[in-house]
């Protein structure tokens, strides 16, 4: 998956953005601003961008969370993310993350923990409001920000609860991590257990953040059944939740579109943040 994403990413990169959305709101950039400063800090992964709208006060919040299989990524390759939200009147926040091999589960996760922790109590002074945090990611991101909105004691750890989350919108995520593959055990190790409660899916029931589930037409193979069995259980239990497939797009163009006229998955996203 890393060596074929690698090349993907690689021709959407290059490609990406001639034409952008037209400016709504200017904004400000704030780069590797350290949202963990603890003794074991990591100079680059405990970092994040903020990408402001100007003039704005008590705007609502959009932390996102890159892919790359929990091996690789880095928010720097997502800035246009952080520049069509925050055109749209979002404080975005881009974070980075610590990957494996040189750490393994649940350090990704808590790391996207103690990101958000760290919008929740400090994005007052950008012009955010923390009671309007939402969170998004793709692929391995999907699977983080899933956990983070359906697992409650990596926010607990920091004394926030689910509340502190509006919705939660993963984008071709995986929401199982037990099958027997090479990369789930070097990224969540070889008990069954660990693994099943490293999955979104173990964890939904009631009382859940509001969930919007996103996945391309030419996804990879299993990530649509995913998707439905996520939506699945979360209604299962009462929770608000809705499920959308992107049209003509794959794994990776479902995110690297975003902010490109008339994108659909750009336009999906708007509508479900504006509408709460």
């Amino acid at each position: 998956m890393r060596t074929m994403l690698s090349v993907v990413l690689g021709v959407a990169l290059a490609s990406w953005g001639m034409a952008q959305p037209s400016l709504t709101y200017p904004f400000q950039v704030y780069t590797d601003i350290a949202y963990y400063e603890g003794p074991d800090a990591h100079p680059i992964k405990h970092r994040l961008d903020l990408f402001v709208p100007e003039g704005l006060k008590d705007a609502p919040v959009l932390i996102f969370v890159h892919g790359g299989g929990w091996t690789w990524g880095d928010k720097n390759l997502y800035s246009f993310i952080g520049r069509a939200f925050a055109e749209q009147g979002f404080v975005t926040a881009v974070i980075n993350y610590r990957l494996s091999p040189q750490v393994q589960h649940p350090a990704h996760i808590e790391d996207v923990a103690r990101a958000f922790v760290w919008v929740y109590r400090n994005i007052a002074r950008y012009g955010g409001t923390p009671e309007k945090i939402f969170v998004m990611g793709h692929s391995a991101g999907g699977h983080l920000t899933a956990l983070l909105a359906l697992d409650e004691k990596y926010l607990q750890a920091h004394g926030l609860t689910l509340a502190a989350i509006k919705s939660a919108i993963p984008i071709s995520g995986i929401y199982d991590v037990t099958p027997m593959l090479t990369l789930y055990r070097t990224v969540f190790g070889a008990d069954p257990e660990q693994r099943w409660d490293a999955s979104p899916l173990a964890h939904v029931g009631p009382n859940k953040p509001p969930f919007l589930i996103m996945y391309a037409q030419f996804d990879f193979p299993g990530f649509d059944a995913q998707a439905r069995r996520l939506l699945s259980l979360l209604r299962e239990y009462g929770n608000e939740a809705a499920l959308v497939e992107i049209p003509n797009r794959d794994h990776v163009t479902i995110i690297f579109n975003i902010g490109e006229p008339n994108d659909r998955t750009t336009q999906e996203i708007l509508k479900f943040l504006q509408s709460r």
